[in-house]
């Protein structure tokens, strides 16, 4: 029997929008897989009948390259006019053919054989995706003006959306709904709507009242800086600038953070108030408590877990406020545990009295009105 029993007419339509691999909340999920049309004749362009074995290769180069994958249809049965069609990939996600290869140029290669003569045919084809599929290339943009009144009350919450709603247990996990990964890491956002600000990809808002930003989260927000450790933490900021551009806040890896000012809201009866904190010009942590003397004197011990955030090796402040009629007093024998306060000219009252110790914070005692860049965040060594 002559070897080229077989002629292929191809005409191939392919599918690969199938190959995004998107698990969404309440559907099994789309398997890597594509369909492929053929039509098969002998020597003569007659149609070729019976039961026919066809094995697909994937490959990454139109000739040689690497075999990617492999997939056999043993029992494929073209009609009367030797048309067929087929499923190829696997009917699980990445078992065999990945997220990973498939993120490349790839080629087809088909061999079809009838238990006698097996044939592969030539050239291979390259692989193309339809057009909707195109909306998942790298650099694709999605978009829309879609709204509830197109959509009503279908339960769609936004243009894009993605769901993970497997809890996990301790021998399968949950993955998380969205990964985005890179070197130049992801923005959100965009200054005037101008995605040329900042770094990484780029998403914002063409309307500036409709820009918000939202999170929502029924347990934990981790953010993570510096995330491998790599250079000094002060140099890994997590920031917040105004709409002029202006940095106005931020945090380092270590924790220190800079504001343009620090206040807290408080209700009153006339409504929200802010209290602005006070500041200086070195790292200070104070306490306060109360004592009475006896006799004239009394050691005051410095609360041990207090004592434990501050440094007491160095010299620390204590103010006094006299809470009767006394001499006057003040303070002696300051150790690293403790004080004494005495009533001036020998006194021996009894009085009761106020303090407040303020002592340097560990590990910040050489911190004083560090030199700061408000455009970038970064203190001058």
């Amino acid at each position: 029997m002559n070897s080229n029993w077989l002629k292929y007419k191809k005409f191939l339509f392919v599918v690969l929008g199938a190959l995004f691999l998107l698990v969404l909340s309440g559907c099994d999920g789309l398997f890597p897989q594509f369909t492929y049309q053929g039509r098969l004749t002998d020597e003569n362009g007659n149609p070729i009948s019976g039961t026919v074995t066809i094995i697909y290769k994937l490959y990454n180069a139109n000739t040689g390259g690497d075999l990617i994958y492999t997939d056999t249809n043993p029992s494929v049965d073209p009609n009367e006019d030797g048309l067929f069609n087929t499923v190829v990939g696997p009917n699980a996600l990445t078992v065999g053919l990945t997220p990973t290869d498939l993120a490349q140029p790839l080629w087809i290669e088909v061999e079809v054989g009838n238990g006698v003569i097996t044939e592969t045919l030539t050239p291979r084809q390259r692989l193309y995706g339809s057009p909707y599929a195109f909306t998942l290339m790298p650099g694709a943009v999605i978009s829309s003006t879609m709204d509830t009144t197109i959509f009503g009350d279908s339960g769609i919450t936004a243009i894009t959306s993605v769901y993970n709603t497997y809890d996990g247990d301790a021998s399968n996990p949950a993955l998380p709904a969205l990964g985005a990964y890179g070197e130049r890491s992801l923005q959100l956002g965009g200054f005037n709507g101008n995605p040329a600000i900042g770094e990484g990809g780029t998403i914002y808002s063409a309307n500036s009242s409709h820009s918000d930003l939202l999170f929502y989260s029924s347990d934990e927000i981790w953010f993570y800086l510096d995330y491998d450790q790599t250079d000094d933490p002060s140099n890994s900021l997590f920031k917040i600038f105004n709409g002029t551009g202006n940095l106005v806040w931020y945090v380092n890896e270590a924790g220190g953070h800079t504001a343009a000012t620090f206040q807290t809201p408080m209700e009153t009866n006339q409504g929200a108030v802010a209290l602005q904190s006070v500041q200086s010009p070195e790292a200070w942590f104070e306490d306060f408590g109360s004592g009475a003397l006896k006799s004239g004197a009394l050691v005051v011990n410095i609360d041990p877990l207090f004592a434990q955030t501050i440094n007491l090796d160095m010299d620390y402040h204590i103010f006094l406020t006299p809470l009767g009629d006394c001499n006057g007093l003040y303070v002696t024998n300051k150790t690293a545990t403790g004080f004494e306060v005495r009533e001036l000219g020998g006194g021996l009252s009894n009085v009761s009295f106020d303090y407040r110790i303020i002592a340097k914070r560990s590990g910040y005692e050489d911190n004083r009105l560090d030199i700061i860049d408000m455009q970038t965040g970064m203190e001058d060594k």
